[in-house]
């Protein structure tokens, strides 16, 4: 089973990617290992004189529904093509002769190297240093910057089941979906059941929204031991941003 491209199955996604497009404006990652975390948070304290009679003491908990959820990446980076799609295509902004779009009188979008395609997306080989780059950049940038903020991860996964707990193939084959911490079922039906709204659904398709939040923290070794990749360590947090 491949994925959408053929290579990767861990993907950081920008607030500016396309829907419905794994590739565009976003960085493939080749990972080696994924450590995925939930920790709840529940309030408890040792009820009083619980146990003076029984022999047996209690605790009472409170579960409010509060629980973070990280991911840990580790792998490895090296020279990869990745695909950009700009609100503004406008030639101008690609006019490497001057300093500012407002100096330029560019006006050919066929001159440029790389060019653009009919849907104003542009392929670009980029070197393994310019990509670790890249993604210290984009963790560093803020919300306010779509073309900078890697605002979701998705991580593909063999599935079997979709969201109605029935057999996706007839064959019981499996299809990727994005990791998610969404259950299956409607609103208050099957392990949805007490459930008022949903906030996310269980993804029935590769296409489908992988998690939402923001990089905490991103790490890579330059090792000239290992010229041909770049070793990285990335945190990310699942969280609603603003």
């Amino acid at each position: 089973m491949s994925s959408p491209d053929g290579t990767h199955y861990v993907f950081l996604r920008l607030g500016a990617s396309k829907k419905d497009d794994i590739q565009i404006n976003t960085i493939p990652l080749k990972a080696e290992t994924i450590s995925i975390a939930t920790n709840k948070t529940i309030p408890s304290f040792d009820v009083p004189f619980s146990g003076m009679f029984t022999g047996e003491s209690r605790t009472l908990a409170f579960n409010m529904g509060m629980a973070s959820k990280t991911i840990s990446v580790q792998g490895f980076i090296t020279d990869m093509t990745i695909i950009r799609r700009f609100d503004d295509d406008d030639p101008k902004n690609f006019d490497k002769s001057v300093d500012s779009p407002l100096e330029s009188n560019f006006d050919d979008d066929t001159a440029l190297s790389p060019s653009l395609n009919s849907d104003g997306e542009m392929s670009v080989d980029m070197t393994k240093e310019e990509i670790a780059q890249l993604i210290h950049s984009n963790t560093d940038g803020t919300a306010l910057q779509d073309m900078q903020n890697m605002n979701e991860i998705v991580i593909l996964i063999p599935s079997k089941v979709d969201s109605h707990y029935q057999y996706r193939n007839a064959d019981r084959s499996t299809d990727l979906i994005p990791w998610t911490f969404a259950a299956r079922g409607t609103v208050d039906a099957l392990d949805n059941e007490g459930t008022i709204v949903a906030t996310s659904a269980f993804p029935n398709s590769n296409t489908d929204s992988g998690m939402k939040g923001f990089v905490r923290s991103f790490s890579c070794d330059l090792n000239a031991e290992e010229p041909s990749a770049i070793s990285f360590q990335l945190e990310f947090e699942v969280a609603i941003t603003v």
